[in-house]
């Protein structure tokens, strides 16, 4: 009788341990980038983008890239997070299941882009509102970003 105790026990326990592992939380780094072609950063706590994010944006041929902004989010399975990087642009995500995210972008409150991501890609970037001066970008990844400098006007 003892034994059946236990494994009713066991039994019991499984479906907690299996729920525990698909809430495991995660950390994930946003970075709200600025390209422009100007020597001067476009805010007075804009910081240089870091080489590995201005490696990715070379296609887009700008000059500087400049970090406006960051956060970092704890996001577990069935959970999102709204996020504001500046007065006008929020970064929307949500782990709908245990492996993907869905990422949306908005600006002044209107939806620009939305993605749903495999939570293996190390890096999401979003691209938008380009005009002949500036690009902005939306930079998810899993790895901390490395501190820049600031840039001094």
């Amino acid at each position: 009788m003892k034994n059946y105790g236990l494994l009713w026990l066991v039994l019991l326990a499984l479906p907690c341990a299996a729920l525990s592992a698909e809430k495991d939380e995660i950390t994930l780094y946003l970075q709200l980038i600025r390209g422009t072609d100007g020597d001067q950063p476009p805010a007075a706590d804009a910081r240089i983008a870091g080489p590995e994010v201005c490696h990715r944006l070379q296609m887009f041929k700008w000059k500087n890239y400049w970090e406006i902004s960051r956060r970092s989010v704890r996001l577990g399975y069935g959970e999102k997070t709204r996020q504001r990087m500046t007065t006008e642009r929020e970064v929307e995500i949500a782990r709908k299941t245990p492996h993907e995210l869905i990422i949306s972008n908005y600006t002044n409150g209107k939806l620009t882009r939305r993605r749903t991501q495999s939570l293996e890609t190390p890096f999401y970037i979003a691209g938008g509102d380009k005009d002949p001066d500036q690009s902005w970008f939306i930079v998810l990844r899993h790895d901390k970003p490395p501190e820049g400098k600031v840039a001094r006007n």
